[in-house]
This record gives structure tokens, sequence and C-alpha cells, in this order.
């Protein structure tokens, strides 16, 4: 039997590229379904459910985001996970990577009523470049379009 701690280890390790492969092309990106509660909320407080995230993932698809995990630690008991990341933001057509930058990201989890773990709440904690924060801005186009409807 495995333990809590496992499940959730196996469930952020199946996550990171699940997302960066799939998580933003409108054909696969309900296979986030699995990793996303319906009622996901993002600390910025724009992103208040997962339609809306999904909407934000679709809205740069000349841009890929790739999310490599380089560090996972597990508070079973909270049921949070926190990830130290890198990111790149990848042109599709030429694979350049146009952006890198460390992350570090706060996951709270739920048990969903498939007895499932979940992505209910994430708390990101960008590197803290004035020059990359704005690139960065520039490339996802964040701010410019108001919130995803």
């Amino acid at each position: 039997m495995a333990t809590m701690y496992q499940d959730i280890m196996h469930f952020m390790e199946a996550y990171f590229p699940a997302y960066s492969e799939q998580g933003q092309i409108e054909k696969t990106h309900h296979v986030m379904d699995k990793f996303y509660a319906p009622d996901l909320v993002f600390d910025d407080g724009v992103i208040t459910s997962r339609d809306q995230w999904y909407r934000s993932c679709l809205a740069h698809p000349a841009v890929q985001d790739k999310i490599t995990l380089e560090h996972l630690w597990v508070d079973e008991k909270q049921k949070e996970v926190g990830a130290l990341c890198k990111t790149q933001a990848i042109d599709r057509k030429s694979g350049e990577i146009l952006l890198e930058l460390k992350m570090n990201v706060l996951y709270n989890l739920k048990i969903d009523q498939n007895n499932e773990f979940k992505i209910a709440q994430v708390r990101v904690f960008l590197e803290s470049n004035p020059q990359k924060a704005a690139k960065l801005f520039q490339l996802y186009a964040i701010g410019s379009q108001g919130p995803p409807k």
C-alpha cells in the first residue's frame, strides 16, 4: 500500500510533463482535468476556475510554457506541495527559448469525490528580475487583455 506522501509525489511528478506537453494545446488540454479541481484558484485572484485557467493557457498559441521540476516537497497533513521549477517560454515554430525563469510554486491539494488528488489553489512566486518579468508580461500578453472570460 502506497503512502499519501508517495501518492502525492506520483501525482505531482505526472503533472509537470502533462501541463508542459498537453495542457496548452486545444486538442489535448482536457487531460489536465485529472489534475485540476473545477474551482481552481490562483493567488492573483483573476483565475477562479479551471475553465478560466484553460482559456489562459490557450491564449498564447505561439508560445509553449515548459515547466521543469527541480525539487519537490510535500506536506501530507496540509495536502500542500512546494515545487522549485524552471520555466521556459518557447517559440513553438522555431523551438527557440524566449525566456527562462526560476519559480517557486505552492500547490494546495484536495481529494475529490472519486478519492483522487486535485490541485485546488496555486500560488506562484517568480524570480524577481524586473527585465525578465517585463518580458514575461510581453510574451504572454498578461494584463493587456484583462482577465480571461
